[in-house]
């Protein structure tokens, strides 16, 4: 809801890691806006574009293809929803571990406007407006606009023929709008046509030397590692930490989406169309220099239709079609072309009854036909390292429920669900033997127990769900013999964990939340050249030889065995209007970044992270300010990292502001 989303300062998409259980979100290493999601242990990191994401975000009902540019601003929102497990039946796309929805608010029937702006440190300076006018009583423009701008946390200092300055890295630069126009034709008959658009310009959140190994210790300078010298002969592509000045990126997100609803005798119909585009000029380092320049173009549409009987009996039925073209060109120690091109349909329906007053069943399937084809090659060499040819994935999903009402507040439930998410290739091709290495479709089957009640007299919210997942071919990025780095299926997964979510009004004025998560993940079945991609070659073995065991213990990477934040809300009547104080302390367990568990830099551990905000609004005036802080003890820790050079992608350090807002 909006007014929990100002209250504890969720911004951008990244902000929500700590308000779902068992999610971990961060940028994507060397990038600026490329979203690195994992849900219940299971995402993707691969943010080039042969892979798809893992856990779907969706804007607006609109499937977003790429994971870059997908850390949108969440800039006048309904709502936010993170459906957690497959979504195989009503948002089947590839989203095996979940879906994030954005929903904005749509146009209203009265004219209104709001303009706020941030400042706070790291000279950070933000302008958002938001207005909406009443044309008639049948439509309405609702129009959104953010800018923002801030310093970059990090200071390069580099030695050498590049010595005699200190450059800061990762400044903020973006610019975002959105226009909806709501039209209704009549009282069963309207359409919503929205554009939105996102300038980013922002660099790429830099790699710096984990502090073991770096001259000073601190994660947010970078210069040399010891005994390095920085040098103007030294090629490019193979500067090292502390050399490599260029870091840059531009990403130009482009979304257009007509939905029309309407009434049809006892069913709903819904047509949703969506266009959408990215492209991105991106220069950093991960693990060595790297550069990459996107285009991408993707068409939606959708078609429901929804029941609205009033006996038991009620459904959904709908069709969806995809297109991408995708063409990526990149340099990462060698020059890569990279093209792509998606078609996919499907056919969905579920069906709801009504057993009882109390006792509901849920079941539904959708079939998915997809087609990919590549087109890639190492450009450096030719020849044998290319790759040009089709693949094809067919698969059924499905989900049954059983749903008790087993009070007038407590409702429980049973489900069993699976996903699919199709297969594609590796985006590297630095032998013949592993060039662009084609991966297998994965699976997963869930099976869910949850309980959802309201007690205390409404006072008090728990939540509490228990899932297993099974996976079969979960797809893989690692260093494998042989081959050197690129991506495979693991045979079978298994992980499990417990999500509790709690509210309590415990006075007129206080409310207290909870949001905790535990995960118990591990590979359950694994080949031998499997297993020598998940240890890094037999890196994490010990000895340094590769076996089955070895890779069985391993941790999933991005999947700690805790996390949750608790945190309160507390509003009192003060000076004519209404102050309203709220703090909450996140906290995880450690977990890897990387798949082998190694080396050591890669291992995150945060320690407990504190949040606040202090907030007044006068009763009789419509302004409004409030002060807020992140990461208020400054903690520094890496949250990704590369096996090489000792490199860390640092966590945000201390963040506070104030936020000045007048509504009309």
């Amino acid at each position: 809801q909006p007014e929990v989303l100002e209250s504890r300062k969720i911004e951008n998409v990244i902000d929500l890691q700590y308000q779902t259980p068992n999610l971990s979100l961060a940028v994507n290493t060397g990038t600026a806006s490329g979203a690195r999601i994992f849900l219940r242990g299971v995402g993707e990191d691969e943010s080039r574009v042969s892979a798809d994401p893992a856990v779907g975000i969706y804007v607006d009902g609109i499937y977003v293809g790429r994971q870059v540019g997908a850390l949108f601003e969440l800039v006048d929102l309904e709502r936010v929803e993170v459906l957690r497990g497959p979504q195989g039946t009503l948002y089947g796309r590839n989203s095996n571990g979940g879906a994030v929805k954005l929903v904005s608010r749509q146009p209203e029937g009265e004219n209104s406007a709001d303009l706020q702006t941030t400042l706070g440190n790291h000279g950070r300076m933000d302008f958002r407006g938001i207005g909406n006018l009443a044309f008639s009583d049948t439509t309405a423009l609702r129009v959104s606009a953010l800018y923002r701008n801030r310093d970059g946390f990090h200071e390069l200092t580099p030695n050498g023929d590049f010595a005699g300055g200190t450059l800061d890295i990762g400044d903020v630069e973006t610019l975002a709008w959105r226009a909806s126009l709501r039209h209704e034709f009549s009282a069963e008959w309207d359409a919503v046509l929205t554009f939105d658009q996102t300038l980013d310009d922002s660099e790429p959140v830099p790699d710096s030397a984990d502090p073991r190994n770096d001259v000073d210790g601190d994660l947010f300078t970078i210069e040399p590692l010891p005994g390095t010298t920085c040098s103007q002969f030294t090629p490019g592509n193979f500067q090292p930490i502390g050399c490599f000045l260029d870091y840059s990126s531009e990403v130009d997100s482009f979304g257009a989406a007509l939905t029309v609803t309407g009434e049809v005798g006892d069913f709903t119909f819904q047509s949703l169309t969506g266009h959408r585009t990215m492209e991105d000029e991106l220069a950093s380092r991960i693990g060595f220099p790297y550069f990459q320049s996107t285009d991408q173009d993707q068409f939606s549409q959708e078609f429901t239709l929804t029941s609205n009987f009033e006996g038991p009996t009620n459904f959904v039925a709908g069709l969806f079609f995809y297109n991408e073209d995708v063409q990526m060109d990149s340099t990462f120690v060698f020059d890569f072309e990279l093209g792509i091109d998606t078609s996919a349909w499907a056919a969905f329906g579920q069906l709801t009854h009504d057993f009882t007053d109390t006792l509901t069943l849920t079941a539904g399937a959708r079939y998915t036909d997809e087609t990919k084809d590549i087109d890639a090659a190492n450009a450096s060499f030719g020849g044998p390292f290319a790759r040009s040819e089709s693949a094809d994935f067919e698969n059924t999903t499905y989900n049954i429920s059983l749903q008790n009402q087993v009070t007038e507040n407590v409702m429980g439930y049973v489900s069993f669900a699976t996903g699919f998410k199709s297969g594609g290739w590796s985006p590297d091709c630095f032998s013949t033997a592993a060039c662009f290495q084609s991966v297998e479709e994965e699976e997963v089957e869930t099976f869910e127990l949850g309980l959802r009640s309201t007690l205390a007299d409404g006072a008090l919210r728990f939540n509490a769900t228990y899932f297993f997942n099974n996976y079969q071919g979960l797809q893989i990025g690692a260093t494998v013999p042989g081959l050197g780095f690129t991506r495979f299926n693991v045979d079978e997964t298994e992980i499990q964990g417990l999500e509790i979510e709690a509210d309590w009004a415990a006075t007129e004025n206080l409310d207290v939340f909870a949001i905790l998560g535990w995960l118990d993940g591990e590979y359950t079945s694994v080949n031998i050249d499997q297993a020598g991609g998940l240890t890094n070659s037999g890196a994490a073995c010990p000895g340094g030889v590769v076996t089955i065991e070895c890779a069985l213990g391993l941790e999933l990477k991005n999947a700690p065995s805790y996390k949750g934040t608790i945190g309160f809300i507390y509003r009192a009547d003060v000076a004519g209007g209404e102050l309203t104080l709220n703090g909450d302390v996140s906290f995880e367990d450690e977990s890897w970044s990387l798949v082998a568990n190694g080396p050591p830099h890669a291992l995150t551990n945060p320690d407990p992270l504190l949040n606040g905000r202090i907030a007044y609004a006068p009763d009789n005036a419509r302004w409004r300010v409030a002060l807020w802080g992140r990461n208020l003890t400054d903690e520094e820790y890496g949250r990704a990292a590369t096996a090489g050079q000792f490199s860390v992608f640092a966590a945000p350090p201390l963040e506070w502001g104030v936020d000045l807002g007048v509504s009309f």
